[in-house]
């Protein structure tokens, strides 16, 4: 097991989570693959063993405030004590504002920023009376500073994730716990691969600067850096990822 190097990612069953888990693995971190579908993480988490990796999947729902605890139980069982949490999870529904239901408002919340503040104050909780020096990756995106038609209630969630980790930063800074938010830009993954294929899509990206997207391991320098145990003088910060998308 390495060192201080034991790390807890969300929404690790595909795209950008369980792109942080291969990279977090290929650099020595044990990985816990958390998220709803246990046999697309018990996959993930067979390819990381057969490169040399070290992996374990635990089923956990992020909106299900309850079952944090237990989760986090499971996984240090299995792996010793989490040294690093990267709330990954989330999700949007595409819709105008004046659509948006409050049942639509509620499902994005609470993936987006309810599950995270607790996930973030139970790891913190935990560390604090264990004398632990923990690190905090939250996923936020360009979205906090760059209006989406269509994903207001997206981007403002991102927004708050982005302040919530300067309060979280703020509060913790002498507890030896480190805070900061990674904000990609554009990607593309599995569960955009459709959209950027059509030419709606591909309009999109020629309007960027480079006329391109990203690809998931565009993110794997910076999120490892972020969850490195012996990077303990940036906190309370936003790294944005976007390839100059938003210039």
């Amino acid at each position: 097991m390495s060192e201080n190097k034991t790390v807890l990612v969300t929404g690790a069953s595909s795209g950008l989570g369980a792109q942080f888990c291969r990279a977090l693995s290929a650099q020595g971190f044990t990985v816990i693959a958390a998220a709803r579908r246990l046999e697309k993480l018990k996959a993930l988490c067979a390819e990381i063993h057969n490169t040399g990796g070290k992996a374990h999947a635990v089923a956990l729902d992020v909106t299900d405030l309850n079952s944090f605890a237990s989760a986090i139980d499971e996984a240090e069982k299995m792996a010793g004590p989490i040294h690093c949490l990267v709330n990954n999870a989330g999700s949007s529904i595409s819709k105008k504002a004046i659509e948006m239901t409050a049942e639509d408002f509620d499902f994005v919340t609470n993936l987006n920023l309810k599950g995270p503040y607790f996930l973030c104050t139970e790891m913190a909780r935990r560390w604090i009376t264990n004398g632990i020096k923990g690190r905090i990756v939250n996923i936020g995106s360009v979205s906090d500073r760059k209006a989406m038609p269509g994903h207001t209630v997206y981007g403002t969630t991102k927004s708050a994730i982005a302040r919530l980790s300067q309060q979280f930063a703020r509060e913790w800074i002498n507890k030896g716990i480190c805070v900061n938010t990674l904000a990609p830009g554009y990607i593309k993954t599995e569960l955009n691969a459709d959209y950027f294929d059509t030419p709606q899509g591909q309009a999109l990206a020629n309007m960027m600067p480079r006329k391109r997207v990203g690809v998931p391991s565009d993110l794997d320098q910076a999120i490892v850096y972020l969850c490195q145990p012996n990077q303990d003088f940036l906190t309370g910060q936003t790294l944005v990822l976007d390839d100059g998308q938003c210039l």
